[in-house]
């Protein structure tokens, strides 16, 4: 932690808004939070297809072992990486949103120091 911090601490200190954006979010509740917001639709449209190359990932995964000849292998491991690489990207996407929020969270502790700031003055 460092000072600016813990000066935004000090100058928030007994103000309901100030002490909720202090509390840290856990993991979960940051996974959860993209979902509640403007783009809410994006990102469920994002979680099922991320479900989605879950499943293809899955059936090329067995498909590739049922496999009698090369060719076929071969086919349904690009089918198998297909759906591995989708499924990889959304998890990347889903990372960033998460981290967005956590910058906005920082961004508007700033700014509410700024406007305790002022009122002060």
């Amino acid at each position: 932690m460092n000072d600016l911090d813990e000066k935004i601490r000090k100058a928030l200190a007994g103000t309901r808004e100030g002490e909720e954006l202090f509390v840290e979010q856990g993991l979960m509740a940051e996974a959860v939070a993209p979902f509640r917001g403007k783009r809410r639709w994006v990102n469920v449209v994002g979680l099922c297809y991320g479900f989605a190359g879950f499943a293809i990932a899955l059936w090329g995964g067995v498909r590739f072992f049922e496999a009698e000849d090369t060719r076929a292998q071969i086919l349904w491991a690009v089918v198998c990486l297909i759906g591995i690489l989708l499924n990889a990207f959304l998890k990347v996407f889903f990372w960033m949103e998460m981290h967005t929020n956590r910058v906005l969270r920082e961004v508007k502790r700033v700014e509410l120091l700024l406007v305790k700031e002022r009122s002060e003055r």
